[in-house]
């Protein structure tokens, strides 16, 4: 069986090792640094078939090139991030390609940089969304506007329920005390969302993949109704301490 693994970096980042059917090759997403993403393809003994790149940020493409050298593996990143990053293969909204046995479309997610893109797994219900949505967060708007970060969570919300949100930042924590500060610390939802978070992270865990289903329950910004309560929420979380 399929399966995805996580490598951590720096200090809350995770690159994703996506390792095939046969546990003989592999896709690495989001590697912003190299040694840790080539430990773990030799010790698994692993070819690494290709590298995708959700934006340009250095702490999701800094081992990119040392890594395509290395491993001598094509690099997938957003067509409107040409001019930040290296590839092989630029992609857009609706674009899809194989790699190996998976199928793999591309979604344009804008709002917390303008080229900001996501690989969906269609076959195994995985989305690798990069910095657009996180446990019971979303990303800052860096470079694009609230409508559009309120859009890219519109899209990642039509997804089938069933979806496990491979997101590249543990950031589900802070972002619990954020939702609770919110006055909607008596939800039974985020109840019981805190009580599995303090269980995985009591045994140094991590809280990704996240569950779209549950995130639709309990993620302040995915149960935003429109764009200004959006805007008000993403001005209030950055602010907020």
């Amino acid at each position: 069986m399929s399966k995805v693994e996580l490598i951590p970096i720096f200090e809350d980042n995770y690159v994703f090792l996506i390792i095939n059917t046969k546990q003989t090759e592999a896709i690495l997403v989001d590697p912003g640094e190299s040694t840790e993403a080539i430990k773990a393809i030799e010790l698994k003994n692993l070819k690494l078939k290709a590298i995708l790149t959700t934006h340009h940020h250095a702490d999701h493409i800094g081992g990119l090139s040392a890594l395509s050298e290395y491993f001598g593996a094509p690099v997938w990143a957003p067509f409107k991030n040409k001019e930040q990053i290296h590839a092989q293969h630029y992609v857009s909204s609706g674009d899809e390609f194989p790699i190996d046995t998976f199928k793999i479309q591309v979604l344009e997610l804008p709002g917390h940089t303008l080229g900001h893109i996501a690989y969906w797994f269609k076959e195994q219900n995985w989305l690798f969304s990069g910095d657009v949505l996180f446990g019971l967060g979303c990303g800052r708007l860096f470079e694009g506007s609230f409508q559009q970060g309120f859009d890219s969570l519109q899209k990642i919300k039509s997804l089938p329920p069933e979806t496990r949100i491979f997101c590249t930042h543990e950031y589900t924590e802070n972002n619990l005390r954020f939702a609770k500060s919110l006055g909607i610390s008596e939800n039974e939802e985020l109840i019981n969302y805190e009580k599995e978070l303090t269980k995985k992270r009591s045994l140094a865990l991590p809280s990704v993949p996240l569950s779209l289903s549950v995130e639709k329950k309990v993620n302040p910004f995915l149960l935003a109704k429109n764009v200004a309560e959006f805007t008000e929420l993403r001005k209030l979380r950055n602010s907020w301490v």
